[in-house]
């Protein structure tokens, strides 16, 4: 019986250090390519003498079309690729941890995961040329593919940054999609009602762009500080679980603070 136990403490440890390890690969893979991505979409914007909201740097004939359509495609791919190491380093709900009804549902990584599957249709399926909006008479049925899927891909980043502040076993990921949601919203909100008005265009494609990187840049981070807090008990040789090791996380940066 104790042999049994002791083999069952050692295993245990090994067990969740390989874990991190594949969580982490996927997640420094999803991170890189987003980084890259997010690079590739501002230099495409800033080569371009004339103002265009995200969509439209993929259009059909755009200039920048080949470069952006790549990078969406790699976003999605990060996306994913960060889906897959949250799946596996963040379990669906911790012994003694409490979610609301809401955090239930929003399931950060199906989110993500989604989200990006959403985004690789809008790489392979581009709007016309100028992207024009549904009140256009030239809007056709590519356009309304196009921005249906991107616009759904972006409500479910939202709500995967909601169901990360509602649900992350850390404190300061909380803080920070409960920032990222917020600026997220209200920076894109105000900058598609002001293409949907036609007015003020110039500074509702800045808009969108700003948000743009805001929700790339926090997907980098929530993925690795996600992955990173795994298993950070067992490296000192105690077996740990998951939540424990982000209550240790949150205390070592409270007393940091």
């Amino acid at each position: 019986m104790t042999g049994a136990t002791s083999d069952q403490r050692v295993s245990r440890p090994s067990a969740v250090r390989r874990r991190r390890s594949v969580a982490l690969g996927f997640a420094i893979i999803g991170g890189v390519l987003l980084v890259v991505a997010t690079i590739m979409i501002w230099a495409a914007r800033l080569s371009l003498g004339k103002n265009s909201y995200v969509s439209g740097l993929g259009a059909t004939g755009e200039v920048t079309a080949p470069v952006f359509n790549a990078a969406l495609l790699m976003v999605a791919v990060g996306g994913l690729s960060i889906a897959v190491a949250l799946q596996r380093a963040v379990p669906s709900r911790e012994p003694g941890q409490r979610r609301t009804r809401v955090g239930l549902l929003l399931i950060p990584w199906l989110l993500v995961g989604l989200s990006s599957l959403c985004f690789l249709v809008a790489s392979r399926v581009t709007c016309t040329y100028e992207c024009p909006i549904p009140s256009n008479p030239l809007f056709t049925l590519q356009d309304a593919v196009h921005i249906s899927f991107a616009v759904l891909g972006f409500a479910l980043a939202c709500l995967a940054m909601i169901g990360s502040a509602l649900g992350s076993r850390l404190r300061a990921v909380r803080r920070l999609s409960w920032f990222a949601g917020s600026a997220v919203a209200v920076v894109a909100g105000l900058g598609g009602l002001l293409s949907l008005a036609e007015v003020g265009q110039q500074v509702g494609s800045w808009l969108e762009f700003a948000a743009m990187t805001i929700a790339l840049f926090w997907l980098v981070g929530y993925g690795l500080a996600e992955v990173l807090a795994v298993g950070k008990a067992d490296d000192v040789g105690r077996p740990g679980s998951a939540l424990e090791d982000a209550r240790q996380v949150d205390a070592a940066s409270s007393a940091r603070g």
